[in-house]
């Protein structure tokens, strides 16, 4: 397998400045080389062509958490005159409504009315076949060379159709997401070594159960704070050859899920004796806020997402000085390493087909990739930033008030996010895992199918069933570990994928994989 690769601002004038001294400071200005001497009069000079107009709709990658109201207005001001002098853009962006759901709906609104809308950021693959945006070939091809240096062959491989058409500006590639974290002060206060097989791991949550590591006189500690996903995606290769995804079944060459494939079973039977033994959350598969629980002190690993514990491990360690989580690293099972990468998606930035100026707009996100990462902070940072160490790019963050919000950042995701690492306590952790872990792919499984994209439209014409049988993989799936079903009716399970149309699902899927793996 290859190896693949909050916050401020200053006032206006400090802005200003700030810009004109990049070079020394590191914000990274643009400077115009001196004008040759002809001899020559010096001619009028030619009035600046008008500046086309773009509109971005900021759903994503911002400072917006830090400031969910967005910038004030010279704070705004400021980052709109700075994309006009250098660009000669006049850029305005919109602050969506707080919620997912009136943010989407905002969207939909926008998309579907003659309001003036550029940039945006979803999963292609659900506004091309609505036809709300442009497939960007020729505009990267043309103004987006930076663009398309940063993002690896895998990245772009998610945003192509089966015709070759690019649809967007990657924001995700395959990585690993869903490590296990450890709280190390409590395994040296127990004598636990770092456990390096999965029978290693439950000895470190028999030990964490048993002990009140953190010292409350109560029997509530939680050996591990997870969820399905976090499950699926940190364990299931320990027990299965491609670990958690679909397989190619060498007996009939079809692609199949995970649920059909030898060793599958084993995984959830492991998972079920650690539910029984107390060692995952309760709660793991209904409504919780892993932020909150974290904010307990009373989480002993993790195997959630991985930003769960980064952006709260700063609140985690003010609550309780001394604390800390470690990555359990290399962990194998009885099939080898237990975890799966993620594959990347078809998340990305996308350009309207309404755009009255795309070139405009292809511009205006290429120029966040240009002097990387220079540009990308300023985007997300304004001019609240500087460079420590420029050789590093670490960067030191200049103001505590919150001015900026980071409607204008568009260039997103790991081709700019590991450039730099932000030197606070609230960012370094993250930062850490960010630059030095998630793309460690040699440490996890990969599935067959990583970088296929399968065609959304085609699989609902062609398996009208296809999310009753999701529900159904995975609700009888947590049911099993819950110990709501036995594991005797596996084979039960099964027959029920069957009736449900399971087959129509099996050659739909292998259908697309052929036909896209060529």
């Amino acid at each position: 397998m290859l190896k693949r690769r909050s916050s401020l601002l200053l006032p206006v004038t400090s802005f200003l400045l700030l810009s004109s001294a990049a070079c020394s400071s590191g914000a990274g200005s643009v400077q115009s080389p001196p004008a040759a001497d002809s001899g020559k009069a010096a001619q009028p000079a030619a009035a600046p062509a008008a500046a086309p107009k773009i509109t971005i709709y900021q759903n994503g990658g911002s400072n917006l958490g830090a400031r969910p109201e967005g910038s004030t207005p010279d704070a705004l001001s400021a980052m709109k005159k700075l994309y006009k002098d250098k660009l000669n853009i006049d850029a305005d962006a919109i602050v969506p409504p707080q919620g997912a759901d009136a943010a989407k709906q905002k969207l939909n609104l926008m998309l579907g009315s003659s309001e003036n809308l550029d940039i945006f950021q979803g999963n292609w693959d659900d506004y091309a076949s609505k036809g709300a945006i442009l497939p960007l070939n020729d505009l990267l091809d043309k103004y987006g060379q930076d663009i398309k240096k940063a993002w690896s062959e895998d990245a772009w491989a998610n945003m192509k159709d089966n015709k070759g058409n690019i649809w967007g500006i990657p924001r995700a590639v395959p990585t690993v997401a869903y490590p296990v974290w450890v709280r190390s002060d409590w395994m040296k206060k127990l004598n636990q070594p770092m456990p390096k097989t999965l029978d290693e791991f439950e000895k470190v949550m028999q030990a964490f159960k048993d002990n009140d590591p953190d010292g409350n006189g109560k029997a509530d500690t939680i050996p591990l704070m997870t969820d399905l996903l976090g499950l699926r995606y940190a364990f299931t290769g320990g027990f299965v050859d491609g670990g958690y995804g679909n397989w190619l079944d060498p007996a009939d060459n079809k692609i199949k899920p995970v649920e059909l494939a030898p060793g599958y079973k084993d995984f959830v039977v492991k998972m079920a004796d650690w539910y029984q033994k107390g060692f995952i959350y309760k709660e793991a598969f209904g409504k919780f806020d892993p932020m909150e629980l974290l904010k307990t002190g009373r989480v002993g690993a993790s195997s959630a997402w991985y930003s769960r514990v980064t952006i709260m491990w700063p609140q985690v360690q003010s609550n309780f000085p001394g604390a800390d989580y470690d990555i359990v690293r290399n962990m194998t099972g009885p099939k080898g390493k237990i975890q799966t990468i993620n594959a990347g998606s078809t998340s990305a930035v996308l350009i309207t087909k309404k755009s009255k100026n795309p070139e405009a707009a292809m511009k205006f996100i290429n120029y966040q990739y240009q002097d990387n990462p220079a540009n990308a902070i300023t985007a997300k940072f304004g001019a609240n930033w500087k460079y420590t160490d420029a050789q590093k790019f670490n960067v030191q963050l200049l103001d505590k008030d919150v001015l900026y919000a980071g409607e204008y950042a568009v260039s997103l995701g790991l081709a700019t996010e590991t450039k730099y690492v932000i030197e606070s306590p609230t960012g370094a952790k993250h930062a850490n895992y960010l630059n030095k872990e998630i793309l460690q792919l040699d440490t996890a499984k990969e599935p067959i199918d990583l970088n296929i994209v399968y065609n959304k439209d085609e699989m609902t014409k062609n398996i009208p069933n296809i999310n009753d049988l999701t529900r159904l993989r995975d609700e009888e799936t947590v049911k099993f570990i819950t110990g709501a079903r036995p594991i005797a009716d596996w084979d039960k399970f099964i027959d029920q994928l069957n009736k449900a149309g399971l087959d129509k699902w099996i050659d739909e899927y292998t259908r697309q994989y052929k036909q896209l793996k060529k």
